[in-house]
């Protein structure tokens, strides 16, 4: 028997209403629409930060980034079982550490500097600048017992070696930041490795890094294999002037930034957007761009009327030039065929081929009849 207070108390509790299920679903909707909002803002901010490589590097006019998974994939690119002959500078290297560049380099990320005084077998002459991070597999004893031997120095900074090393007539600052990251420059100021250390120190803010990246970065596109975000000017102020093929100089208006980047979604897409002064400038380079592409296309058309390779055709005739405001654009779609041959490693040196017998005597012949 239950006593009558339970049974009053069971009779007492209050079962669900309509009203309550309805505030549950919306409390359940709620959850599902706070869930895709915190994945749609994961999305936007690794969209707008870039990746940390880059992030690390110093103030500079350009910034250069790769990400070699993709082109491995694409292509045999550090894979071949092909012996290849390498510089006995870069065997040695190997030699002793271990490390591969085409094998074990994950990413890669190059700030431009502007062009410094260098001393040289010819004379003095304005020579760029590079700071480099490199984010790979390597044996981190082995590579720090090889830039100990090579270094005419090491600096303590923070808790960190810099190892300066004389090449070339400039000096060569290397700095070992983690399991996976080296820090290079060879800029005559130290400043700029420095602060590369004092930036992975701070690598948790995901919109570090210098000007160019936290200014253009978000146009570069999503999922990019390669990017690069270029302002080089030329020595008189004036916009950059491009070396191309023939001899011809391609001259970009004043303080035009160019984004160019390189992705796979079925086939590479590449893509450069100048980001000119004004609309004026914008139309002035499409103009150029596209009598340039319409030259180049009669020009290869009159030296390989058979059509050339056709990976190389199939690009070049998928390029594109387009204006939007004060942005010249320009696209095209690389076969998996043009990277896999731009990324091949070279062949090892073809042996001689082997010497022909000489050709038999009048006597010998003789002899072989009888």
């Amino acid at each position: 028997m239950i006593p009558a207070a339970v049974r009053a108390g069971i009779r007492l509790k209050p079962s669900r209403t309509p009203s309550s299920m309805r505030r549950r679903r919306i409390w359940l909707a709620a959850g599902v629409i706070l869930v895709i909002l915190l994945i749609a803002g994961a999305v936007y901010l690794r969209k707008l930060a870039a990746p940390e490589v880059a992030r690390l590097l110093p103030e500079s006019e350009g910034v250069v980034y790769a990400s070699f998974s993709g082109f491995r994939l694409a292509s045999n690119f550090g894979t071949s079982p092909v012996a290849i002959s390498r510089e006995p500078e870069y065997e040695t290297f190997v030699r002793q550490t271990g490390f591969q560049f085409e094998r074990d380099l994950d990413e890669v990320a190059v700030a431009v500097h502007p062009a410094e005084a260098t001393q040289t077998t010819f004379g003095l002459e304005m020579q760029r600048r590079y700071s480099e991070i490199f984010k790979a597999r390597f044996d981190s004893s082995k590579l720090n017992h090889y830039l100990h031997q090579l270094a005419s120095g090491v600096e303590k900074y923070r808790n960190f070696e810099i190892f300066t090393i004389p090449h070339d007539g400039r000096t060569v600052r290397v700095s070992i930041l983690s399991v996976d990251l080296v820090a290079v420059s060879n800029t005559n100021d130290p400043a700029n490795i420095k602060g590369m250390i004092d930036r992975h120190q701070k690598i948790a803010m995901p919109f570090g890094g210098p000007r160019l990246l936290s200014e253009y970065y978000r146009q570069v596109p999503l999922g990019s294999s390669a990017w690069a975000i270029i302002a080089l000017p030329s020595s008189e102020g004036r916009g950059m002037s491009l070396p191309l093929p023939n001899g011809i100089d391609f001259k970009l208006p004043a303080e035009t930034v160019t984004v160019a980047s390189l992705r796979y979604l079925g086939a590479i897409q590449f893509k450069a957007e100048s980001f000119t002064a004004s609309e004026a400038d914008a139309q002035q380079l499409t103009d150029s761009l596209s009598n340039f592409l319409q030259l180049f296309r009669a020009v290869e058309t009159n030296v390989q009327p058979g059509g050339g390779d056709p990976d190389v055709k199939t690009f070049f005739d998928s390029l594109k030039v387009e204006q939007k405001d004060s942005r010249a654009i320009l696209t095209a779609e690389l076969p998996p065929g043009f990277i896999k041959k731009a990324m091949t490693d070279a062949p090892a040196t073809a042996a001689p081929p082997p010497e022909k017998a000489p050709p038999a005597t009048s006597k010998s012949k003789g002899k072989k009849k009888k």
